[in-house]
């Protein structure tokens, strides 16, 4: 039997980019570097300068055993990854406080992140649909959801670890196609994706869902293997033992599950809301147009909870609420699509599957501190991005085709590169939150401090006084007005 690349087709077609996946991938790699390229001169933002700028510990190399205890900047308790602040100890000495260093390492991420997407799915699809993996690939490389994930340096070090649990999930399907000659080098690629998901698992804790998706592919697309329930268990468990392991190194540590309180402190109101959220991370994977980093949830509560947030707002939520309803209706329409799909379209059924689980680890089973957040779609977007590309693939007229994949591309690529703009500075991201979030005096009073920062004192002064007008009780607010005005 011929060896067969993952990047390449047994059934060429009549055009050359689809009858060379090296150049598919080539030319998917170059739109994706282009697209982001306008970040590389963005600055610090967030928290960029509790990691970066003024974390004394990655400036020794003697601290390397209290990055890996888990040791964090003080404004950032409650989580446990590792290797991230290894990564950041490692990136100062080489780049120091200079952005475009973390920048490049943003984008070789997401480059890296693409390459896998496009070769996952041309082990989903093969040589039945050769144009999926690239479209599928293109996709995901110029969504824009992706931007918060990537443009912004602290959650791009967090992806990281997304792209140590691809290339996991990546070494298992080779494994598992008994059809592959790879299959005579399964110990070593065994090694490599079992080391890759703990690399995974200490770097970013929404990579924990690993073991989970890997079962999710036995029974839909894997489950023409034939193996026993128990055969595909065995070899899954070597995930499942890693996860374990990184609970029990947690605990040891004494690092919890939980980042703050449950959204206006109660549990049943927040799973409420959760199921809204859910529909909202649908709705920015398909509609990417108003993106935020900080969303309303309800009318009065942003993402981030503070003293000033309406909880009212959440707590005089119901079940029997119309959104909450909707909410729970299309969920259920999804999930049962899943099921009854599963063993014709297998596909559609993983992509669903794949959404639901990936989002599990911020569904605030555990209060995580935000309630909503783009970052967290990275790995779900990779189930949108499966399904429409498949979907696609059923457009049988070429022109049309291909028409629609370039339309799709240039909007995604024309919003991805307005974006990358307000990830800017400080001043200019806060700037684009209080233009689609004008009611909020959070974005008011966090623009108001970069603005006194940056020593423009009338319009620190105005954000404030916007701040109080929209929330009176804003005493921080209060006490950086009187000194301005002092």
């Amino acid at each position: 039997m011929n060896k067969v690349s993952p990047f390449q087709s047994k059934n060429p077609t009549n055009m050359k980019l689809f009858r060379n996946q090296w150049i598919q991938l080539a030319l998917i790699l170059l739109a994706t570097t282009v697209v982001y390229t306008n970040m590389l001169g963005n600055g610090f933002v967030i928290d960029d300068q509790y990691f970066i700028k003024n974390w004394n510990l990655t400036r020794s190399w003697s601290n390397v055993g209290k990055l890996l205890f888990g040791a964090n900047p003080e404004s950032q308790p409650g989580v446990y990854r590792p290797i991230r602040g290894v990564l950041y100890l490692v990136y100062y000495h080489l780049f120091g406080v200079n952005p475009t260093g973390y920048h490049l390492h943003s984008l070789l991420v997401h480059l890296s992140a693409t390459m896998l997407v496009y070769a996952i799915t041309f082990r989903f699809i093969n040589s039945k649909s050769p144009k999926t993996p690239m479209v599928a690939a293109l996709l995901f490389g110029l969504h824009p959801i992706h931007t918060e994930s990537i443009t912004y340096i602290a959650a791009s070090m967090e992806m990281t670890g997304v792209v140590s649990m691809l290339a996991s999930f990546f070494c298992y399907l080779m494994i598992t196609d008994r059809q592959s000659s790879e299959k005579k080098h399964r110990y070593l690629l065994s090694f490599i994706s079992i080391t890759s998901a703990f690399l995974a698992y200490f770097t970013y804790e929404m990579t924990l869902t690993l073991p989970l998706l890997l079962l999710l592919y036995e029974y839909t697309l894997g489950y023409h293997i034939q193996h026993t329930h128990f055969e595909r268990f065995r070899k899954i468990l070597p995930y499942f033992l890693g996860v374990g392991g990184y609970f029990f190194v947690r605990f040891f540590l004494g690092v919890g599950l939980s980042r703050g309180d449950y959204l206006a402190f109660s549990p049943y109101h927040t799973w409420l809301t959760m199921t809204k959220m859910i529909i909202k991370y649908l709705q920015l994977l398909i509609v990417p147009i108003t993106l935020s980093h900080n969303h309303i949830v309800v009318p009065g509560f942003e993402a981030f909870m503070t003293p000033y947030s309406n909880q009212t707002a959440i707590l005089n939520q119901s079940i029997f609420d119309p959104e909450v309803l909707f909410s729970i209706v299309v969920m259920m329409i999804l999930l049962y699509s899943a099921v009854i799909l599963r063993k014709k379209y297998p596909l559609v059924t993983f992509s669903i599957g794949w959404f639901f689980i990936t989002l599990l680890p911020i569904l605030y089973i555990f209060p995580q501190g935000t309630a909503i957040a783009e970052k967290y779609l990275y790995m779900a977007s990779f189930g949108w991005i499966l399904i429409l590309g498949w979907f696609l693939s059923f457009i049988r007229f070429h022109k049309i085709y291909v028409i629609t994949i370039i339309v799709i591309a240039l909007l995604y690529a024309t919003r991805t590169m307005i974006r990358n703009r307000d990830w800017q500075s400080p001043i200019t991201l806060w700037e684009h939150e209080t233009i689609i979030h004008p009611q909020s005096s959070l974005a008011w009073y966090t623009l108001g401090v970069y603005y006194t920062e940056s020593e423009q004192k009338e319009k620190a002064v105005e954000a404030y006084q916007q701040a109080l007008i929209l929330e009176p009780r804003f005493w921080q607010a209060q006490n950086n007005l009187k000194n301005l005005l002092q």
